[in-house]
């Protein structure tokens, strides 16, 4: 009896690890936390998220890679979403070149807003393309990510910098414009009176 038990509880961790090593993570879009039963690391991550682009306008593309920082320290696992910096919602869309690398996912009820791992094989680096939505501009948003180096060792929310809304450049820019005009009239004004 107690080998079956120990069977069955072998098949189910067996089960259980799989599903996420073959990035099957949908059930973790809001956390972004690995099913590994381990605390995420509170170390500087040895990965990096990059951006092609700093701004972006409604239906830009924008090529996201993530890396190792360190010769020799590969991930396992990834999972990577474009997340508004207000209140932390997935925006846009991910695709990239590689078929069998990559799975994509529906967080949030936005389509393929997330790209995660497709096997555990070891990766240096891994390249993919977000597309802004098109419309109207969600605001600024940040890159975040998990990196899985191995079943214990992961760091979850690595993000990159800023990457700012052409909306936001050109409210900004509109706002400096206005500022400089009306100190230009006020110094008009003083001294003709």
């Amino acid at each position: 009896m107690s080998l079956l038990l120990s069977v069955l509880v072998g098949m189910c961790s067996i089960g259980w690890g799989s599903a996420y090593s073959i990035g099957n993570i949908s059930v973790v879009c809001d956390t972004m936390m690995p099913g590994h039963g381990y605390v995420p690391q509170n170390t500087t991550p040895p990965f990096r998220i990059t951006a092609s682009n700093t701004t972006y306008a409604p239906g830009d593309s924008i090529t996201v890679s993530l890396s190792s920082t360190q010769n020799g320290t590969v991930f396992v696992g990834f999972m990577l979403q474009a997340l508004r910096t207000v209140n932390g919602a997935p925006v846009g869309s991910f695709s990239s070149s590689n078929n069998s690398l990559f799975r994509l996912h529906s967080c949030s009820s936005v389509t393929n807003s997330t790209i995660s791992h497709a096997t555990g094989a070891d990766k240096a680096q891994f390249v993919a393309t977000w597309v802004a939505p098109p419309g109207s501009s969600p605001g600024n948003i940040q890159f975040c990510a998990t990196f899985v180096k191995n079943f214990v060792q992961y760091w979850t929310m690595v993000k990159s910098p800023v990457i700012t809304s052409a909306s936001t450049v050109i409210s900004v820019s509109a706002l400096v414009l206005c500022s400089s005009v009306l100190t230009a009239l006020t110094v008009i004004f003083r001294t003709v009176s």
